[in-house]
């Protein structure tokens, strides 16, 4: 079999169960801290919608991965199944700002057994890059389709719609300009960049290389647009589109500070 790609070992088919019974899919990836693995994803994959709220109760219990276990035949894999409580008790871990769609599950993995390529930190150096508009790739698992065989992610390519890393509506997420669709949420956003440059204090700007690749955020679904009628203060039409939130990637390190650091 051709050599993949290492970052296409980095996702993973999410299956979602309450006691038991399948309840939706979405997308993770991984990401690496120190000696820890983390399964990255939305917060809305376990509480729907309403994540947002102090009051909101989980409706999954148990995550199951598909993961890849020989290097030489994509074509192996098995199920791992993750219980998101422990005597009662969450595992996951979320933002302290209840508006943040991102959490983090530790994760127990055999890493002789399961071929996975988790994300770090590298990957999210990008202070004072210079960058707009640009190219981005999103990988995920749409309405749970893909290539049951080799087990590896679709791939969405669209471009970057409001300035990097500046707060949209001051939350820290971006928006993108990309077809995506039901179960690729929790994916991650990358960026390749190319002859990218950085910008300096006296405001020139330096140039640093041909390539690089970073994890420019965390993908969870559209922003809904509502267009309200003014004599009734009714919702008239649901329009469609094509942007997507894009949380910034560094609130990874957040979540995990907020709770382990």
């Amino acid at each position: 079999m051709n050599k993949i790609e290492p970052i296409f070992l980095t996702t993973t088919f999410i299956e979602r169960f309450k006691d038991d019974k399948e309840n939706g899919s979405a997308t993770g990836f991984f990401f690496a801290h120190n000696e820890s693995i983390f399964l990255v994803t939305n917060k809305h994959v376990i509480y729907g919608d309403d994540y947002h709220s102090s009051d909101s109760v989980s409706k999954v219990n148990k995550f199951r991965l598909l993961l890849h276990t020989n290097p030489n035949d994509l074509s192996q894999n098995e199920s791992l199944d993750i219980d998101l409580f422990e005597k009662g008790k969450k595992i996951w871990l979320e933002h302290k700002n209840t508006n943040i769609d991102v959490i983090l599950i530790p994760l127990k993995l055999n890493r002789n057994k399961y071929l996975i390529v988790p994300v770090d930190k590298t990957l999210l150096e990008f202070e004072n890059l210079v960058i707009q508009f640009e190219k981005i790739f999103v990988m995920g698992y749409p309405y749970g389709w893909f290539d049951k065989k080799t087990n590896l992610p679709i791939t969405r390519v669209g471009h970057l719609s409001s300035p990097f890393r500046i707060p949209f509506y001051g939350m820290p997420v971006m928006l993108g300009d990309v077809e995506t669709h039901k179960g690729m949420s929790g994916g991650p956003v990358y960026m390749e960049l190319k002859d990218y440059t950085t910008q300096e204090g006296d405001n020139r700007t330096k140039h640093l290389g041909t390539t690089k690749i970073i994890l420019a955020g965390i993908h969870s679904g559209q922003p809904r647009w509502d267009l309200i009628d003014k004599r009734t203060g009714k919702i008239s039409e649901t329009v469609s589109h094509s942007l997507i939130f894009i949380w910034f990637s560094d609130l990874i390190l957040e979540v995990i500070a907020q709770n382990i650091d």
